[in-house]
């Protein structure tokens, strides 16, 4: 994943990038505290990261003998909280052999209800049965699991003079799903988009122990998750790796030493760009303010001010004017009332339906009533027929003005995509073979254009699903990659999440996205998913039948049969009436 460098210049930020860069110094955001109630973690006395400070640690196998084999693997399962010296008091309930094998961090399996131990007929093998809501791999990537999804764990016994012992498990460790908002974290790892305009978050988990720090730039060095991996760039070639195992931070400073390898045939752009993307990523650990970058402990010499260097930005602003018809006509919304849109054409013979927006607000693009037809026009411009298909989706226009729509037909989905002006002729099929015969209800590409939240409908079941956006050289768009599902429950009171249903979706930030099930008569709850927290319903609204989002969570528009209403707290108020299909930019 070597960086490439951007085609954008932003000449005005270039003297402040450097300054910043040449001082190392960053306010930090909190992201992952220091401190906090019993469970939770403080900082240890070198400020290099965090340590374990559980009130209650595990208890290992009793002094006094005489647990029995569920015992020892109802401790073991229990054990998985400590995480305090490579879960030492976890491979007590081990075999020696195996204690010395075992790997606790390869992968975590996040469980609802209590697991329920089953012994095998010969007494020595036994089956620990979990109600699976989600699990993490060994780089912290979280995958959740639908409501149901169940999962056995097949572990061995042995006695070890007279004890029982686990004698063979898997690699990894069972948590509860309350137990696991208490000892991990969620972080977010950042790429550059393909521009290198943006920054692209890639949301990990780690567990709260010691060298938070070093994790971080030992994960962001290893690359992207899979559903980036072809989307996203990072400023350091592959193979980059710490010189030592510790980030240590004195006084707010990150001091990062890397392997000699990364200055190799490294332009000042290139050193300069990895001093951006370690800034961005340690600073928003609160006990870190700006970083140090060293090879063989001796601080990187940045070079000379590159003409290239771009000031990429975190979760890109989308502005305040929406789209929408109103009296079959485009107009913009401000909060206010509609507006004309100066110097466009009228439309009302197209029946329009679902406009997008640009963010320099020069391109539009709407449906026509029976979403068969995708039409382009903009200020001073006049309307052109782009796009041809059936059921398509409403239109999403990226940070390079590429028009996305789906269109759906008996043989499944195709995802479309038409640059920057383009005519019909130009209208580009991706192959995503990830598809096979699914449907799609929303496709939305986010607004650092690397990556496309998208709703798909097989087997009788919504999915909400991230992919990345693969470009070429030319920023043309290839395909997409293999999605990560972002699971969307509720808590019905069992204490186990339930799936529901969703056919909307809208970036809400940039790891951030709301979605619901519409309705024209019935009470809708839109959810909003995190990548890296669980759901957050939002208040009930009879009637909704569209959702736009401007930036943040309190910039939720709601649309009605009779009105359209902004979120308000846990609360909804009218904003405006005869407004339909409204959408900000993007």
């Amino acid at each position: 994943m070597n960086g490439k460098s951007p085609a954008p210049v932003r000449p005005f930020a270039r003297v402040v990038l450097m300054a910043a860069l040449v001082l190392a110094v960053l306010s930090g955001c909190s992201s992952i505290p220091t401190t906090g109630p019993v469970g939770t973690a403080s900082a240890d006395s070198g400020g290099s990261s965090l340590v374990d400070t559980f009130a209650v640690a595990p208890r290992g196998p009793s002094q006094n003998g005489g647990e029995t084999p569920e015992e020892i693997l109802q401790g073991f399962i229990t054990a998985g909280t400590g995480a305090a010296d490579d879960y030492s008091v976890a491979r007590e309930f081990l075999t020696d052999s195996l204690a010395y094998t075992w790997t606790p961090t390869e992968r975590v399996l996040i469980y609802g209800a209590d697991p329920n131990i089953v012994a095998a007929p010969d007494g020595n093998t036994y089956s620990i049965q979990l109600e699976v809501v989600g699990a993490l791999d060994t780089r912290g990537i979280r995958t959740d699991k639908a409501s149901g999804t169940t999962e056995t764990v097949s572990a061995s016994m042995e006695q070890v003079d007279g004890q029982w012992r686990i004698s063979a498990i898997p690699n990894g460790i069972m948590i509860s799903q309350v137990n696991f908002s208490w000892l991990f974290l969620s972080h977010n790892l950042y790429f550059y988009s393909s521009t290198f305009e943006s920054w692209v978050p890639d949301t990990r988990w780690f567990v709260q122990k010691s060298g938070i720090a070093a994790n971080v730039v030992k994960a962001m060095l290893e690359g992207p998750a899979p559903y980036l991996q072809g989307a996203v760039s990072s400023a350091f070639p592959a193979g980059t790796a710490l010189a030592r195992d510790a980030v240590p931070v004195v006084s707010g400073v990150a001091t990062v030493d890397l392997s000699a390898e990364v200055l190799q045939d490294s332009s000042d752009l290139n050193r300069q760009q990895m001093a951006l993307q370690l800034r961005q990523n340690l600073t928003h650990l609160n006990n870190v303010n700006s970083v140090s970058m060293t090879v063989n402990q001796r601080e990187v010499d940045l070079g000379k001010e590159s003409n290239a260097l771009v000031d990429a930005v975190a979760d890109p602003e989308v502005g305040s004017t929406q789209i929408a018809v109103y009296q079959n006509e485009l107009a913009y919304f401000k909060g206010v009332e509609p507006q004309a849109i100066e110097g466009i054409p009228s439309v009302a013979e197209y029946g329009p339906r679902d406009p997008a927006l640009s963010l320099d607000l020069a391109t539009i693009a709407f449906l026509n009533g029976d979403r068969t037809s995708l039409f382009l026009t903009g200020p001073n411009q006049e309307v052109r027929k782009a796009v041809d298909g059936a059921s398509l989706t409403a239109p999403s226009i990226d940070p390079e003005k590429w028009t996305w729509t789906a269109s759906n037909s008996g043989a499944g989905a195709q995802i479309l995509a038409l640059p920057p002006g383009g005519e019909a002729e130009q209208v580009l099929s991706l192959p995503v073979p990830w598809l096979n015969e699914a449907s799609i209800s929303e496709l939305r590409i986010s607004r650092d254009g690397a990556r496309a939240l998208l709703i798909t409908n097989s087997g009788g079941r919504s999915h909400v699903l991230v992919a990345g956006v693969v470009r070429d050289a030319n920023g043309i768009p290839k395909t997409l990659t293999t999605p990560l599902e972002l699971a969307v429950t509720t808590d019905s009171g069992s204490g186990i999440p339930e799936t529901v249903p969703v056919n909307r979706a809208k970036w809400v930030s940039e790891d951030a996205v709301a979605v619901l099930q519409t309705s024209a008569e019935d009470q809708v709850t839109p959810v909003i998913l995190r990548l890296g927290a669980d759901p957050e319903p939002l208040a009930g609204l009879t009637a909704i039948t569209g959702l736009s989002v401007g930036k943040g969570e309190q910039e939720i528009y709601a649309q009605t049969p009779s009105a359209m209403y902004k979120r308000m707290g846990n609360s909804w108020y009218e904003v405006g009436k005869g407004l339909l299909d409204p959408a900000f930019p993007g």
